[in-house]
């Protein structure tokens, strides 16, 4: 299978076609040739528990499951499905920005894996996990990449 390596800005086209990562403010800090890296910047909406200022689980969990799909895009030049997400919460994530860098695991010709870290503007780690991709599915209304 060969590798596309999407720009930042091709990147940032496929996060932006999802109107909930556009809500999330999902954007792309990094795309290298061996990882992905996104930001949500922090605002009052991403609070679940307004008593402790903790970031909903769910946030993170997004923030995960996409970092982990666009590493994977930017190789194949689309998008693809969740097969299987699994996530570790290390800590409670305050309010602040939060990035997500993920990696590739394996990448065949019908599934790819990928592994994601999130951490706060401290570099603390929030959260990680591991996400499961059907690489070769392909978005109907997108045409081949060229090779």
């Amino acid at each position: 299978m060969s590798s596309i390596y999407l720009s930042k800005e091709e990147l940032q086209a496929i996060v932006d076609r999802s109107s909930f990562n556009r809500w999330l403010g999902m954007t792309v800090d990094k795309v290298l040739k061996d990882s992905v890296c996104l930001r949500i910047t922090w605002r009052d909406e991403l609070i679940s528990s307004p008593e402790r200022q903790s970031i909903h689980g769910g946030v993170i969990a997004a923030l995960i499951d996409c970092a982990a799909d666009y590493v994977i895009a930017a190789h194949l030049g689309h998008a693809v499905p969740t097969i299987d997400l699994h996530i570790d919460y290390h800590r409670v994530a305050r309010p602040g920005d939060l990035m997500a860098e993920a990696r590739i695991t394996h990448l065949g010709s019908t599934m790819g894996v990928a592994t994601a870290r999130v951490t706060d503007e401290q570099g603390r780690l929030v959260a990680s996990g591991r996400g499961l991709y059907m690489a070769a599915a392909r978005p109907a209304s997108t045409p081949p990449a060229p090779h």
